[in-house]
């Protein structure tokens, strides 16, 4: 019996089954997947590899020390003999401030009293009512009117009799503190020899003193105002002096010098009120020098350490320090003392090693760089690589100098 399947077969013929894939196909699919990735590793070995080398040359410090005289009757830099020029630089300028008051001053009532002065001289002594009585809580009392205290006397009976006068005193400023009790009181306008001989005693408790306190400007008000303000005004004086300053000129904090030119004031002293405004005028001087100047008579000296190759290289490591010595701003003169250190190596030739490194390993080029004498260390950074070899291609070897 011959199946509906068999007649299919027989109507398509050797198509029944379906084309089968040559061969020869499989093998060129796979021989372009290979090509493709050696040329990519080609690239990546190549072409595409780069390298950064950082040289560290061995390095010799040498340093500078050296006077430069700053000027300002020079009318042109001296290199040769350090001396430059000096330029006057000066600012003016103002600065105004409301404070409030601290002060405080007791106007109530002065207390009075009676003081009997003794006198164990033997000279009468006259006494004003500028003279000061101070008892001894340190309250002081003026006499209320001008006296003679009587000199001291021998009585018939053969005894020293102190003369003795009793006058009114009244305190000099108010308040209850002047209620003082019984007790001695010092002339303190007198010698010191004669406070202990002519002094004043109080026999009953003063009274009359009473309290009353006001803000008043103090001398410390005043005082602190002004300091308040220079603090303010001179580092904006310092600022107009460095705008002033043209390229490469410098000047110094110790050369500046600063004045309180003139202050005014809205009160006086001991004035009732609650603030007040003061304006302080000032102005700062100095004297500038050209710094570059400095540094060309350095650059000089640097010249001469230049011999069979070697070169002076930048480094974190420099030091370029200029201090004043002396100075005198009236005559515009300056000393400076300048302290230089810089590093000076053997140069490096790039192009040189370039071509000497061309292809070899990192171990191996490391080697290589380390034998020369003025390496001191060697820094690689590789970058699209798999190998970790200089590339032959010069153009991908960038080589830097660091210390």
């Amino acid at each position: 019996m011959v199946s509906k399947y068999d007649y299919r077969k027989r109507e398509l013929g050797d198509n029944y089954y379906g084309a089968k894939p040559k061969k020869k196909n499989k093998l060129a699919r796979s021989f372009g997947l290979l090509v493709f990735f050696a040329f990519l590793a080609a690239l990546f070995i190549y072409v595409f590899p780069e390298v950064e080398i950082t040289i560290v040359p061995k390095t010799e410090k040498i340093t500078n020390d050296f006077e430069v005289i700053i000027d300002g009757s020079l009318e042109e830099n001296d290199l040769e003999h350090n001396k430059l020029s000096a330029v006057a630089v000066t600012a003016e300028d103002g600065l105004e401030k409301i404070f409030p008051t601290t002060g405080e001053k007791n106007v109530g009532e002065k207390a009075v009293g009676a003081v009997v002065i003794y006198n164990q001289t033997g000279l009468v002594q006259p006494l004003t009512t500028n003279n000061s009585l101070s008892s001894d809580e340190g309250q002081i009392f003026y006499l209320q009117n001008n006296i003679e205290v009587p000199k001291a006397e021998v009585s018939a009976e053969g005894t020293i009799v102190y003369g003795m006068i009793t006058a009114k005193v009244i305190a000099k400023e108010g308040g209850e503190a002047g209620n003082i009790s019984p007790g001695r009181l010092t002339i303190i306008d007198l010698l010191f020899n004669k406070q202990s001989k002519i002094y004043g005693e109080a026999k009953e408790k003063f009274f009359g003193g009473s309290d009353k306190t006001i803000n008043v400007v103090s001398e410390d008000d005043l005082k602190n105002a002004e300091k308040v303000l220079s603090d303010k005004l001179h580092p904006k004086l310092k600022e107009q002096l460095l705008s002033k300053l043209g390229d490469g000129q410098e000047v110094t904090d110790k050369m500046i010098k600063y004045q309180n030119m003139k202050i005014e004031k809205t009160v006086e002293l001991e004035e009732e009120v609650n603030e007040f405004t003061v304006k302080l005028y000032g102005r700062a001087e100095t004297i500038a020098w050209d710094e570059d100047k400095i540094r060309e008579i350095l650059n000089t000296k640097l010249a001469g350490y230049q011999k069979d190759g070697k070169q002076v290289v930048a480094s974190s490591q420099d030091v370029f320090k200029v201090e004043v010595k002396e100075f005198d701003l009236d005559k515009m003169t300056a000393k400076l003392a300048v302290r230089a250190e810089n590093q000076i190596s053997m140069p490096v030739e790039a192009d040189k090693i370039r071509d000497e490194l061309k292809g070899l390993s990192e171990t191996e080029a490391r080697r290589s760089l380390l034998s020369k004498g003025n390496i001191k260390d060697v820094r690689f950074k590789f970058n699209y690589s798999i190998t970790n070899k200089i590339p032959q291609n010069g153009n991908r070897i960038m080589i830097k100098v660091g210390l």
